[in-house]
């Protein structure tokens, strides 16, 4: 099992991230997505949520260079506004979390969340690489995080191991809509989690 560090995401971790990125929209249900999105449309999306100053982390194999080109990413997570730039949802964001495939058990994913749920709750202990200062202080602070997983079958419990695994955190089911899904020929659930902070 690596040891690892937790830090900001840089723009050249891009391209490792683009690689996990591919790994779940082939071979899982866990995003939606049939086909990869593009490195420069992630690089883009990256960008975009660094200037709005929302966290986007990732855990790196300390043992790893950090001076490499590539850094060796074991994970990430990031939030993003809830339903778009519509104004009266500015304190409700929605995560992303995902782990290297060959990392998945580890502690990657838990030391991901909580550190993500760190910052959002303490935005004035972290400096601006980790949250924008518009995100700072009673009007500012982020109140509400939206997870909204699929419910892979094939998964622990029948997919609802992730669920549970959701709850250590605090994360309540709100929501439940059957067959929204369709990927590798079948039809797929999600659940929307939701913590108040």
């Amino acid at each position: 099992m690596p040891t690892f560090t937790l830090r900001p995401t840089r723009e050249s971790d891009i391209h490792a991230l683009h690689a996990i990125h591919v790994h779940y929209v082939a071979n899982t249900v866990s995003t939606f997505a049939i086909e990869p999105t593009p490195v420069e449309k992630l690089l883009a999306s990256f960008h975009g949520l660094r200037s709005l100053g929302l966290p986007y982390i990732v855990a790196v194999d300390a043992a790893a260079d950090e001076n490499a080109a590539a850094p060796a990413i074991l994970g990430s997570i990031y939030v993003a506004p809830f339903r778009g730039a519509k104004g009266a949802y500015r304190h409700t964001v929605e995560f992303s979390l995902f782990c290297h495939p060959e990392h998945k058990g580890e502690g990657v994913g838990t030391a991901l969340l909580t550190r993500l749920l760190a910052v959002l709750r303490d935005p004035e202990e972290w400096g601006e690489e980790w949250i924008g200062a518009g995100w700072r202080g009673e009007e500012g602070r982020i109140r509400q995080v939206i997870g909204c997983m699929a419910l892979d079958e094939g998964g622990k419990n029948g997919g609802w191991g992730l669920k549970e695994w959701y709850g250590r955190f605090g994360f309540e089911q709100v929501g439940h809509l059957k067959g929204v899904g369709k990927k590798f020929g079948r039809w797929i659930d999600t659940v929307y989690l939701q913590l108040s902070l």
